[in-house]
């Protein structure tokens, strides 16, 4: 009985690892499919999602029908609290909102005392950062509707867009034009002090930590953009590289690929193998998002609590085939 026992066990790693090895040289292409939740500048039912899918394999993106979650008094950062809510910023009126995404109430709001654009939520999921464009930073509590206070920002910078963790706790900020354009930095949550890393950067808007290329990455005037956590290395995509003249706000999905809102348009990026944003494997707009203004992150703090996307590789299918092999073999022993 040990022996045979020991036989499958030697067998099932033969399995796995045969499965590994051909999903490797296959390039582990995969599947992919999710649910991207954004915002419109435009007013009205200004609270959206739409399904999305990706072959790595054909390089073919596709769009489902948009569907409109809420309309709230104004609306630009969206991102998920960490119960699975949506928070909504609500540009000029200055509240940040609670929005359940199955049925489309608010179900709490919180007044900043300023606008309020980008959202982003701090890795412990207590407190939501905002601001108005080069202005103070608002942290609101969570749950929303339990309060928010402020930190005037002093430096190299005397304002801000958007801030943004890095997986070891360091902050970064981006002080941008709506367009993009501006300088990018670390800060000192505690403090409000800012220290400038960058000058004049193209697309300094957005900012999101990519656990793909453990970098810092920006969106912005139609461009992305990367440093690393050491705050050197800053690299620019060129020109030509999306063909669009505004980016707002991107998610990145771990998995290689951005989503990115702006000129009316959900632009998909494809970076997986080049294993940089800046000069990307495979890029596509989609039209038909007119008054497009902030997506919602795909992973981490944030993003969706249920995965999002769902990934399909290779190597997965390849070792669900060698494991339906491995049972049969041992059907067949005697």
């Amino acid at each position: 009985m040990q022996q045979r026992k020991a036989g499958r066990v030697r067998l099932l790693a033969v399995a796995i690892g045969a499965a590994l090895a051909l999903g490797a040289g296959a390039g582990e292409a995969a599947n992919f499919s999710g649910t991207l939740y954004f915002t419109h500048f435009t007013g009205g039912q200004n609270v959206w999602k739409v399904p999305y899918a990706y072959n790595e394999s054909t390089q073919a993106f596709s769009v489902g029908a948009q569907q409109n979650v809420a309309s709230t008094n104004g609306a630009d950062g969206i991102i998920f609290g960490a119960n699975g809510n949506l928070l909504v910023g609500g540009q000029g009126s200055g509240n940040v909102y609670e929005v359940s995404p199955s049925t489309g109430a608010i179900l709490n709001t919180q007044q900043t005392g300023t606008a309020s654009f980008h959202l982003t939520l701090a890795p412990d999921g207590n407190t939501v950062y905002t601001s108005n464009f080069g202005g103070r930073l608002n942290l609101v509590n969570v749950p929303i509707g339990s309060g928010s206070s402020f930190q005037n920002i002093t430096g190299d910078d005397g304002g801000l867009t958007q801030v943004s963790f890095d997986d070891k706790g360091d902050v970064f900020y981006v002080n941008g034009q709506p367009n993009g354009g501006g300088n990018v930095g670390r800060i000192d949550l505690t403090t409000g002090v800012t220290n400038r890393l960058f000058s004049s950067v193209t697309p300094a808007h957005g900012i999101v930590f990519d656990p793909f290329t453990d970098l810092m990455t920006l969106f912005g005037a139609g461009h992305t953009g990367t440093f690393d956590e050491t705050g050197a290395n800053l690299m620019v995509s060129p020109n030509s590289t999306f063909g669009v003249g505004d980016f707002d706000q991107g998610a990145v999905d771990g998995f290689g690929h951005a989503l990115v809102a702006g000129s009316d348009s959900l632009t998909f990026i494809d970076y997986h193998t080049s294993h940089d944003i800046t000069h990307p494997d495979f890029t596509t707009s989609v039209g038909g998002f007119g008054g497009i203004d902030d997506v919602a992150p795909l992973t981490g703090p944030g993003s969706n609590p249920n995965p999002n996307p769902t990934p399909e590789p290779a190597t997965l299918l390849l070792l669900g085939a060698a494991l339906a092999g491995m049972a049969t073999a041992k059907r067949k022993r005697p």
